[in-house]
C-alpha cells in the first residue's frame, strides 16, 4: 500500500518491517473488502453515480484524513492524534464479513457481532505487539466503547464527535453534488440524526464547534430547504419498509414539531458562537 498515508506519517508506525507488514495488512483488507460493502444502500439506485462516501473504505480514508486534522484543532498530541487515526481507519473491519449497517437499524449486539469477528480473524493475524496493541485499542474504543485505563482522555467521545462530522459532511456534499436520486431523503436523515448530539459535542470540543462554525451558512441551508417532515417520512419508509413503518412510527418522532426543535437548538449554537 501508498507510504503516502496518514498513518505511516508517525514514525512508529515504520518502526520495524514487522510492524510495517501489519498495517498493510490492515489497509490491504480494509481496501479489498471494504471496497465491496456499500454505505447507504438503501437510498441507491441502479443508474446512480459513485460518491465520495459510497463504501467502507472511501468512508474509513474519509475520517481518518478528518480524525487527523480536527485532532489538530483540538490541540492533541501526537499519541492522542495517532490513535484517532487508527481508529478512524479501522474502526470498521468487523463489518467485512456482513457490511454496513445503516444508522438507524444499527442494534447493541451488531457491536459486540463485530467486535468478536475482528478479535477472532483480524487481530489473530496480526504479528507485532505494537499493532496488536493499537487494534485492541481501536476495538475497545469504536466497538467495546470503552475509555482506555490509563487515560483521561474520552476518546470514545470525541470519535462519536468525528463520527457526527463525516455523517454532516456527507449530507452537506450530497446536497452540493447530488450524487444520486435519493440525495435529498439521506441528507434530511442525517441531519435529523446528527446535528443536535454533535451541536452537544460542540459544548465539549473546541474543535467540534469550530467545525460547526466553518460550516454554518451550509448547514443553515440545509435545514431551511431540506429538513422537512416529507423528506423524514419518505427516509423513514425506505429504511423500514412500508408496513414495518406504520408500526414504527408510533415510537418514532418526526413530527413538525420535533423537525422545528432540531431547527431551534441550530440556531441557538448560531447565535450563540
Amino acid at each position: 500500500m501508498s507510504s503516502s498515508l496518514l498513518l505511516y506519517l508517525n514514525k512508529k508506525t515504520i518502526a520495524s518491517n514487522e510492524i510495517k507488514n501489519d498495517v498493510d495488512f490492515l489497509l490491504d483488507l480494509l481496501y479489498q473488502e471494504g471496497s465491496k460493502r456499500k454505505r447507504w444502500e438503501i437510498y441507491l439506485s441502479e443508474n446512480d453515480a459513485n460518491f465520495e462516501d459510497e463504501n467502507v473504505h472511501s468512508h474509513c480514508s474519509l475520517l481518518e484524513y478528518l480524525a487527523y486534522r480536527e485532532a489538530m484543532v483540538e490541540g492533541l498530541n501526537e499519541e492522542k492524534a495517532l490513535l484517532l487515526m487508527w481508529t478512524a481507519r479501522f474502526h470498521k473491519l468487523g463489518e467485512i464479513e456482513n457490511g454496513d449497517i445503516l444508522y438507524n437499524l444499527k442494534k447493541e449486539n451488531d457491536r459486540l457481532e463485530k467486535s468478536s469477528y475482528a478479535r477472532k480473524h483480524i487481530y489473530s493475524k496480526l504479528q507485532s505487539d505494537y499493532a496488536k496493541n493499537m487494534f485492541e485499542k481501536v476495538l475497545t474504543i469504536s466497538l467495546d466503547r470503552k475509555n482506555l485505563t490509563d487515560e483521561e482522555f474520552d476518546f470514545v467521545s470525541f470519535f462519536d464527535s468525528l463520527k457526527g462530522r463525516g455523517h454532516i459532511n456527507t449530507a452537506l456534499k450530497m446536497i452540493e453534488k447530488k450524487s444520486i436520486s435519493q440525495w435529498e431523503v439521506l441528507a434530511a436523515n442525517v441531519l435529523f440524526n446528527q446535528l443536535v448530539p454533535l451541536v452537544e459535542h460542540g459544548k465539549k470540543y473546541r474543535s467540534v464547534r469550530v467545525y460547526l462554525q466553518k460550516n454554518a451558512k451550509k448547514i443553515s441551508h440545509a435545514l431551511e430547504d431540506h429538513l422537512t417532515q416529507e423528506q423524514l417520512i419518505r427516509g423513514f419508509e425506505k429504511i423500514y419498509g412500508q408496513d414495518n413503518f406504520e408500526e414504527k412510527k408510533k415510537f418514532l418522532d418526526i413530527s413538525p414539531e420535533k423537525v422545528a426543535q432540531i431547527k431551534s437548538v441550530w440556531l441557538t449554537f448560531v447565535e450563540e458562537n
